[in-house]
């Protein structure tokens, strides 16, 4: 809507976006001025909001997803990568806890980041640092400015007095065992009934408390018939993969909207759609289930306050529930609570209508900690240290969670593997997990599927490969009973014979990760983007060419060819074989843009091992990428370019200081801490002279380069990269701050700072000494300085200072400041 505003009003927005962007829009441009990213457990994230410090940008994310980066922790990201997203959610930002209530510890710890952003020696006059901002049926005590809806809104605005008044009416169904595993079927029968009940010419929602609930009233609702038609039921239950919605979505138009979709009978849900989907159902039936998730469920319900009423109907144990009743994932206590508010709310008229429930809210969850813990700045300390090895790593859940006992997410991916588990490797190093076809899945369950995964069929199981930020590793096994070691924020791949899943059934049952009861495979749905009723976005294009049943291509393609010859061939072949939708895409990126197209060869021998000048080497597999994938890696930006032009070393240091000073000036930092940004620009490749990198890089006699040629073969890479005589993990930005010491006028130790942190390295560390750092290429004056910095402390101490000085936060936003500014240029190809 932003990017092809339609009406006046959207173009206003879209220009006023736009000018806070800080750039001149190009008539072409189909951006949104909007950056929208959603950050969730599990799901590979977007992180491009990080190069964009300066463009309004709505992050939607869970709470220990968000959490977790302002603490300097990105659970599923880089270690690299912590310090630019906690500097930048802490400075210049708003965060709105919704449901403020049920996230106490993760509000407490965002606010007092908050008061901590600013706590340094030296005064902060920049942007506002971070505010926090509660959505709750119960605000604090101690907060006193509010916000809500009052009686006058209400008088004076009719569409808003439908949408909170019209009734809910509630009606109780009693089922004789109700929570006991023996009254399964009874309860989901009895739930199918209710439902049939119901019916008319809209929409019906269930909801269950359970996957295995679910699956059983679509089951027995499949098997109904009104008038003598089949019913057509839609069974979203667990966490589904985005691309399974959205073809759901194409199959059901408008359904998960409050618009619905007439031929849809009965969804059958969980938790699923709880929250984040509008739907507007005619009636619900649901188990009983904790009172905010009920009033949840029920506000899906008449939404829109177009129908005279909204019926709830709740099936319910035929007697009380006692404290230790349960309903996974509900909690005796929970379900007492919300049994009792049912019974009042069932005897009134109103029901669950949202302005009844004002006098009358639902129960709160009981409190899960006795005592809320508030970070202090010791701990800031010792979190910002983030590219340094600790000892162990934070527990975040004291800091984060209502409940000392978290249930974080993990990811899991089916993919068509090799059958060789190193080429499987290379596949998914080159095809990074994506979010479309990554199943969310809660961190125990991942564990107990995977456990008993290995248990059945070990084979199967050994095959998993773990994704966890930049590195991507077979999964591993600990224990006599083989649990997967996993983290939150982890991603698996599995392959296609790996049964984790409920069964599939057409597009109206995507499968979920089973939690327990039967399990089956799952298909591999990667290039399914390229199916879906829409033209394919930026980045989605990606197509796998397997070529032992491509034999015409494979005689095509030499190692001595260059990138840009291995596209070509590639494209004339595409062009007169297209066999699926996916390659049609890729053909086609492949005409309209080579340069921004990344064609990778896989081989059946490993060049690592010392066979990269194998004659016999054969490719087996083609890889067709976006190329816009690899400007949004921070670390391949730095070593390669798209431009077919060399990108010379002080061109870029120049375009980076310009870009620097712009973005600052635009953000509102004061002037002293600009100067020390641009002039941290200037140096920041300063330690790419060293002729040992312009080796690395292929650069030319007498030529300093920034960035490698496009046009060097894979093996001319690995070959310079193995005769440069670099030490491993030698980084540049160490040796920048070692040759710009004696020219930086700026805050020396601030100006250092910035230089040396310029990727992610060096907080507070770097792994060399001053003669691994320098080489044979080193002058005294270097060494005296090196020895200095890295032998004696006095890179240490320099952090420590700043940190002081400034904030650990302050300090944070400041590189993100610059990385953001190298790698625009970088990505623009300079």
């Amino acid at each position: 809507m932003l990017a092809n505003p339609q009406t006046p009003v959207m173009s206003t927005v879209a220009e006023l976006l736009w000018e806070l962007h800080g750039v001149d829009r190009d008539a072409s441009d189909e951006r949104s001025p909007l950056h929208v990213t959603r950050l969730r457990g599990g799901v590979p994230s977007s992180r491009g909001w990080v190069d964009y410090p300066a463009a309004p940008s709505v992050i939607c994310a869970t709470p220990d997803m968000w959490g977790s980066r302002l603490l300097f922790r990105g659970y599923g990201t880089a270690r690299l990568a912590w310090p630019r997203a906690a500097g930048l959610l802490a400075v210049d930002s708003v965060v709105v806890i919704d449901e403020a209530h049920l996230s106490r510890q993760l509000t407490r710890t965002a606010r007092r980041v908050a008061a901590l952003v600013t706590v340094a020696e030296r005064g902060w006059t920049g942007p506002t640092p971070l505010q926090v901002v509660e959505t709750t049926a119960t605000p604090d005590q101690q907060v006193t400015s509010h916000i809500g809806v009052d009686e006058a809104d209400v008088a004076k605005n009719p569409v808003l007095a439908d949408r909170l008044q019209r009734p809910k009416p509630v009606a109780l169904v009693p089922v004789s065992g109700w929570s006991s595993r023996a009254a399964a079927k009874r309860t989901a029968d009895a739930l199918a009934t209710q439902a049939v009940n119901l019916l008319g010419d809209e929409t019906i929602g269930v909801f269950a408390n359970t996957i295995q609930t679910a699956i059983a009233v679509a089951t027995t609702l499949r098997k109904k018939t009104v008038d003598g038609r089949a019913l057509n039921v839609v069974l979203i239950c667990g966490q589904v993969r985005a691309v399974d919605l959205e073809l759901l979505s194409d199959a059901y138009p408008g359904i998960f909207t409050t618009e619905g979709n007439p031929d849809v009978d009965v969804i059958v849900s969980t938790q699923s759609l709880e929250v984040g989907v509008d739907l507007d159902f005619a009636a619900i039936v649901t188990e009983l289930a904790s009172g905010s998730a009920l009033a949840q469920r029920a506000g899906r319900v008449n939404r829109r306050g177009r129908r005279d009423s909204g019926p709830v109907v709740v099936v319910v144990p035929d007697e009380e529930p006692r404290s230790d009743s349960k309903s996974p994932p509900y909690e005796g206590d929970e379900l007492v609570a919300a049994y009792q508010w049912l019974t009042r709310r069932a005897d009134s008229a109103e029901g669950l209508a949202p302005w009844a429930l004002r006098g009358d809210p639902p129960p709160v969850a009981r409190d899960r900690r006795k005592l809320l813990q508030r970070p202090e700045i010791a701990q800031a300390w010792h979190w910002a240290r983030t590219s340094d090895d600790l000892a162990a790593d934070p527990t975040l859940d004291l800091w984060l969670s209502d409940s000392l006992e978290p249930d974080f997410t993990v990811g899991i991916v089916v993919r068509e593997l090799p059958e060789d588990d190193a080429d499987a490797l290379d596949l998914v190093r080159s095809l990074r997990p994506r979010p479309h076809e990554t199943f969310p899945v809660r961190l125990s369950t991942a564990r107990t599927c995977m456990t008993e995964l290995y248990a059945a069929t070990p084979d199967v199981a050994q095959r998993a490969i773990l994704v966890r930020g930049t590195d991507v590793e077979p999964v591993t096994w600990t224990g006599t009973d083989k649990r997967p070691q996993l983290r939150p924020g982890d991603v698996v791949v599995v392959g296609t014979d790996a049964e984790l899943f409920t069964e599939t059934g057409d597009k109206a049952w995507p499968p979920v990760v089973a939690p327990e009861g039967p399990r089956h495979t799952a298909d591999d749905v990667l290039e399914s983007v390229a199916k879906l009723n829409r033209e394919l976005r930026p980045g989605e294009v990606v197509h796998r060419i397997d070529l032992a049943g491509h034999p015409q291509l494979a005689n095509l393609l030499k190692r001595d060819q260059t990138a840009l010859d291995i596209s070509q061939s590639v494209a004339s072949w595409l062009d007169s074989q297209v066999d699926s939708p996916m390659a049609a895409a890729a053909a086609k990126l492949l005409r309209d843009a080579p340069l921004q197209t990344d064609v990778q060869l896989q081989y059946d021998e490993d060049p690592e091992d010392g066979k990269d000048d194998d004659e016999d080497a054969k490719p087996t597999r083609v890889v067709i990428i976006d190329g816009r994938r690899a400007t949004a890696d921070e670390d391949l930006r730095q070593e390669r370019t798209e431009n077919p032009v060399p990108v010379l070393l002080d061109s870029h240091q120049r375009a980076v200081a310009d870009r620097v000073e712009q973005l600052a000036v635009r953000l509102r930092i004061p002037a002293d801490l600009v100067r020390a940004l641009r002039e941290a620009a200037l140096h920041h490749d300063d330690g790419k002279t060293d002729p040992r990198f312009q080796i690395r890089l292929g650069a030319r006699p007498g030529v300093l380069l920034a960035k490698s040629r496009l046009n060097r073969t894979p093996d001319a890479a690995r070959r310079q990269r193995d005769n440069s005589g670099l030490p491993p993990g030698w980084r540049h930005e160490q040796r920048s701050v070692v040759d710009a010491w004696d020219d930086l006028e700026a805050d020396r130790p601030l100006t250092a700072r910035l230089i040396g942190t310029t990727h992610g390295h060096g907080r507070s560390g770097f792994p060399h000494t001053s003669a691994e750092l320098l080489g044979p290429t080193g002058s005294e004056a270097a060494a005296t300085v090196a020895a200095m910095l890295f032998d004696e402390g006095g890179w240490d101490e320099l952090m420590e200072q700043t940190d002081r000085e400034y904030g650990v936060w302050i300090c944070a936003y400041l590189e993100a400041i610059l990385r953001a500014a190298d790698g625009r240029v970088s990505a623009e190809g300079n």
